[in-house]
């Protein structure tokens, strides 16, 4: 009796307290606090409809003293709302990306009539923290080793353990990160701003997130598009096997075209496997920048990984893979190489994924990473991080992501036939029941939506009414990018684009702006303004004639230069998949006028010198060094 009664005081007291003055029982609704939207937006009219802040979550809600997080969270109210509308919560892929700082970029709304929210999850993006921000670096800078026939594992497992030793600083635990924390703070935004329910949109490992919230929270969510999926593992295949899905529909529809299959005779996808998994004990030898190096099949099928993140790129497959058949390592030393010219800048490179967010959430999530890799071939997270094993030993298994088995929240799948991840978006839906919907969009890349305006179509009209399948009449209308068929490998050239794009041009690169800027300056800009100074002191404009040689001077360069920019600029315009790798071989043709244009510079030079025409020399000197500038980087027409 007297538990009940002393109970019974407090719970008065309590009540009592929640009414006077100035005393409040703690309100544990999370807050949305307002911030500046600091990132690029296009224009005023879309900087108005932008809402931007954070909301903070504990880090762990069973133990609340262990901290928060402030997740980031953008507002982009629709330009033409309508009422009844519910928003759309866009999940961002990774694990370890973000999406905030997208939001003002298009003043197009992607979902017409509703507002849209983001969010960046926890260890990427505004959410943070920034930590082991060492590990793309790292990661790059072991592929030289990799390359050279030597073992990379003590670099990155140093530069893994400096990574784990940051977190642990920074008082933060595994248990802090994993999908179930980011549907918690998924839940919590939406209770933030006071939304009832809301529809998904979430593109890669987007889906592993809306995949789990649907299972968690079914009668918050309205609807769902995921798009490119990354399910739970037990539908998640091999690297040998999903590269080789898609290099199968590939090659099968190179079959099918008659230029593709009169060009790789027999090319198919057996003989492709056989020929990556061969590397494994016989690696591939290519040069670059005058070094030997040697792809294995990880490193082979680290760019082939590269290839499947988008459609032209996807569609050099056939020429990249007869080439590997043929053992001609030199033509794929572009693609081979590209972490060596990465490496030999000192700038970081931009991954797009913060390494904290995928490393944290991967090894909470996935059972997979947490066995010893067996089986042949690389696993994943091999091919990714360089490690076979013990990659997650700081990051225990936690609670692996589900799918909504048996929802009713409809649910629209969409698969990209060039992705080289992919699992089976058809035995996905089966397993989640009727509420889901499989589309495969054959010419697309991973994250289907960047495909063009068929896919974005279906996505918004599913969102819009998801009671009904939306028209799939324009997928079978959709076209792919040609083939590439040949390639002129310009390793050199690409390096210094990577070199100059770092900030940090090579030599020939600032020798060869210079050479065209006393092209311009001497050739062009001195000569008319010696022209109006004579004019305006009414002093006679004609001189000596030296027409001859000033065309030797200028012409030369000229020719030179625009040589080069037609093989550059066709390349890009009429086969952007060759890019990647070098120059187009009509186009590269173009490059013959290099060295002419050279070379009648240089005869402009040896003229005007004899007849003491400076200023005119000076410009046949900018082009002479403007047209060796270009041979020195790799722009030559004999390879």
């Amino acid at each position: 009796m007297k538990k009940r009664n002393g109970l019974h005081g407090w719970v008065v007291a309590a009540g009592l307290l929640g009414f006077m003055p100035g005393i409040a029982i703690a309100d544990t609704t999370p807050t949305f606090v307002d911030a500046p939207c600091d990132f690029p937006i296009v224009d005023d009219a879309v900087r108005e409809r932008l809402r931007c802040g954070t909301v903070s979550v504990p880090r762990d809600a069973a133990q609340p003293s262990e901290g928060t997080f402030e997740v980031a969270v953008v507002v982009k109210r629709s330009a033409s709302p309508k009422a009844g509308m519910a928003p759309v919560l866009w999940l961002h892929g990774g694990p370890g990306g973000d999406q905030v700082q997208y939001a003002g970029r298009s003043a197009t709304d992607v979902f017409p009539g509703r507002d849209v929210v983001a969010f960046d999850m926890r260890g990427g993006g505004r959410t943070g923290p920034a930590l082991c921000q060492g590990m793309p670096d790292a990661l790059v800078q072991h592929i030289r080793p990799a390359l050279r026939g030597e073992n990379p594992e003590p670099a990155l497992n140093a530069a893994l353990d400096a990574c784990f030793a940051e977190v642990a600083a920074a008082g933060l635990k595994p248990e802090h990160f994993g999908t179930v924390r980011n549907v918690d703070d998924a839940e919590a935004i939406r209770a933030a701003l006071g939304i009832e329910r809301w529809a998904i949109y979430a593109p890669s490992y987007g889906t592993t997130v809306a995949a789990e919230y649907i299972a968690r929270h079914p009668s918050v969510i309205e609807s769902a598009v995921l798009d490119s999926l990354y399910p739970p593992d037990a539908f998640v295949h091999s690297v040998r096997e999903a590269q080789g899905r898609a290099i199968g529909r590939l090659l099968d529809e190179c079959a099918r075209d008659s230029v593709c299959a009169a060009r790789f005779p027999g090319l198919d996808r057996a003989a492709a496997d056989a020929a990556i998994a061969a590397l494994e004990s016989d690696p591939l030898p290519f040069h670059l920048d005058g070094q030997r190096y040697l792809a294995d099949e990880r490193m082979l099928r680290f760019a082939l990984h590269g290839l499947f993140y988008d459609e032209t790129s996807a569609r050099t497959l056939p020429w990249f893979l007869d080439a590997v058949v043929r053992r001609d390592g030199e033509a794929l030393a572009t693609a081979l190489g590209l972490p060596v010219m990465l490496a030999d800048t000192s700038v970081t490179p931009d991954t797009g994924v913060a390494y904290l967010g995928l490393l944290a959430t991967e090894c909470r999530d996935r059972p997979r990473h947490h066995a010893p890799h067996q089986g042949p071939g690389p696993n994943w997270m091999t091919m990714f991080i360089g490690i076979p094993n013990g990659v997650c030993r700081a990051f225990p298994l936690g609670t692996a992501p589900r799918l909504p088995i048996g929802t009713t929240a409809p649910i629209l799948i969409l698969s990209a036939g060039y992705d080289g991840f992919q699992p089976d978006g058809d035995a996905v839906a089966a397993a989640i029941g009727p509420a889901a919907h499989a589309i495969t969009i054959p010419y697309s890349a991973h994250g289907v939506r960047g495909a063009g305006e068929c896919p974005r179509r279906l996505i918004a009209d599913f969102i819009g009414d998801p009671s009904t399948l939306p028209d799939t009449a324009c997928v079978n209308a959709m076209t792919a990018p040609p083939f590439l068929l040949d390639v002129r490998p310009m390793p050199r050239v690409i390096a210094a684009g990577i070199a100059t794009q770092a900030g940090q041009p090579p030599a020939a690169v600032v020798g060869g702006l210079g050479g065209i800027a006393l092209l311009v300056l001497a050739g062009v800009v001195a000569p008319v303004l010696r022209g109006l100074w004579r004019r305006l002191r009414r002093q006679p404009v004609s001189g000596p004639r030296t027409g001859g040689i000033r065309s030797l001077a200028i012409g030369g360069g000229l020719v030179g230069i625009t040589g080069a920019v037609v093989a550059v600029a066709g390349t890009f315009q009429f086969a952007p998949g060759a890019v990647g790798h070098g120059l187009d071989p009509a186009f590269a043709l173009a490059l013959w006028t290099v060295p002419l244009g050279g070379l009648v510079a240089v005869i402009g030079l040896a003229r005007a010198l004899a007849s003491r025409q400076w200023l005119i020399a000076i410009a046949a000197l900018g082009s002479a060094v403007a047209c060796a500038a270009l041979l020195a980087i790799g722009l030559t027409p004999w390879g």
